[in-house]
């Protein structure tokens, strides 16, 4: 299953049925687990561990080295990336560097679209779409659900809530709520097609919209929506997770 062409270092751990193609480069410390496949060009450097059924296609750039002028080679950081991903042409992932738990994380059902950047240290959740070209700084993270379109900037540090939609050539400088869509950088409304999509009841997409309104239309202080916040979330599961996304945000909400 590993094609004669492609270089494979010894200390490399493929399973059995993963496929390596054509000219492809593994190197050491890399891990790749059961019913992934690697396409033709493709370069994985350690410390990474890549899990099942994954696909990564031509030319993709994964573990390599963060772009950043402090990292120091012999750190012990690594990428995580777990199960059934796709990864298209030309998406790059680097390690992490000695900060948070020392690692770029990336979860479950996640589609990185072509020419797609997550740099060092983001943490991604499961079933989230990113679309061509868009580009995640260091220390980013999304939440599970969320779909970041095409030429999206994302700034260092950021946090996208879950079930989001960042809209095109977005500039992201603070963290975005859960459920929100966000476009022409700056929130717009929730992301009411999404939520219905994913089985949310009327009702509770009727309360996160007042959250909604709350947060951004109010014109009020953080700390008196978070307050009218607190008494909505008493009969809504969604508004207590923007409630509990705002009082953990270190960059302030973009408002």
């Amino acid at each position: 299953m590993i094609h004669p062409t492609a270089i494979v270092d010894p200390s490399a751990k493929i399973a059995d049925d993963a496929v390596i193609g054509p000219y492809s480069i593994i190197g050491a410390n890399v891990e790749i687990g059961s019913g992934t496949r690697i396409e033709a060009h493709v370069v994985i450097k350690g410390p990474t561990v890549i899990g099942r059924d994954n696909h990564i296609h031509q030319f993709a750039s994964i573990g390599d080295i963060p772009q950043d002028l402090k990292f120091d080679e012999s750190a012990d950081t690594k990428l995580i990336i777990g199960d059934r991903n796709s990864v298209r042409e030309y998406v790059s992932i680097h390690r992490a560097i000695v900060a948070e738990e020392n690692l770029t994380r990336i979860g479950n059902d996640n589609m990185l679209m072509a020419h797609v950047h997550i740099g060092h240290n983001c943490i991604l959740g499961n079933n989230i779409v990113i679309v061509n070209s868009a580009n995640l700084a260091g220390h980013v993270k999304v939440d599970d659900f969320a779909i970041l379109s095409g030429f999206t900037g994302i700034h260092q540090f950021c946090k996208i809530g879950a079930y989001c939609m960042i809209g095109i050539q977005s500039k992201v400088t603070q963290d975005v709520p859960p459920f929100v869509m966000y476009a022409e950088s700056e929130p717009k409304t929730i992301n009411t097609v999404g939520l219905k999509r994913r089985g949310f009841e009327k009702s509770e997409i009727q309360s996160i919209r007042r959250a909604f309104k709350v947060i951004f239309r109010s014109g009020d202080s953080l700390e008196l929506v978070k307050d009218q916040l607190a008494t909505l979330a008493k009969d809504s599961a969604g508004v207590a997770k923007m409630l509990d996304f705002i009082q953990n945000s270190d960059r302030g909400i973009a408002r």
